[in-house]
């Protein structure tokens, strides 16, 4: 399909360096490396699109991980970039602070919400490269990690790298195991 979309735009070579299609380990063509999902942009902090991300939609035929980043390039690192940070920037420094989430869909889903300084990891553990650039942005970072297990365990790693930063640094713990999309989905801003 993709393929298709981008006939007189797009040529295949251009698709495959930006990582949206991919050639067939088995036989000759292309396939689309996000085929059942709904594709999303990832930008870097001044807005460039460097990447794509894809949600598996509830009807997908393919088994796939839940969601699927696009391949690292000269130009996606994922470790060095903090999802929605483009668009989060103004409401960060307006507010002097960050709140962090762990994926996509909870940092679309807090912005829909009316919380317009949020970030997210890209479901990653937070790396120094992303603590840098936080620091950059504004002095106090509030943790809205996921309320389960994995999540409480991905805020206890974060937290190893923010400590030993000059970051007033906060936690919010969501209850019943929510993921901040469905927590504000469930109860509300």
């Amino acid at each position: 399909w993709l393929i298709n979309q981008a006939k007189g735009v797009f040529d295949l070579a251009t698709l495959d360096a930006a990582r949206l299609v991919q050639k067939r380990e088995a036989g000759s063509g292309y396939r689309d490396e996000f085929v059942g999902r709904v594709m999303f942009p990832i930008r870097n902090e001044r807005g460039q699109p460097v990447s794509f991300s894809g949600r598996v939609l509830p009807d997908a035929k393919y088994p796939n991980p839940k969601y699927f980043n696009g391949h690292e390039s000269l130009v996606f690192k994922k470790s060095r970039i903090l999802f929605g940070l483009d668009q989060a920037r103004a409401a960060i420094g307006q507010r002097d602070e960050t709140l962090v989430v762990e994926g996509y869909t909870d940092c679309m889903a807090l912005h829909q919400a009316g919380f317009t300084n949020v970030i997210g990891t890209m479901g990653t553990a937070m790396t120094e490269q992303q603590v840098s650039l936080l620091r950059r942005f504004a002095p106090r970072v509030v943790l809205v990690y996921d309320g389960d297990a994995a999540g409480l365990s991905a805020a206890e790693r974060a937290i190893e790298r923010l400590l030993p930063q000059e970051i007033d640094l906060r936690i919010v713990t969501l209850p019943d195991g929510l993921d901040p999309a469905d927590a504000v989905a469930q109860r509300g801003a």
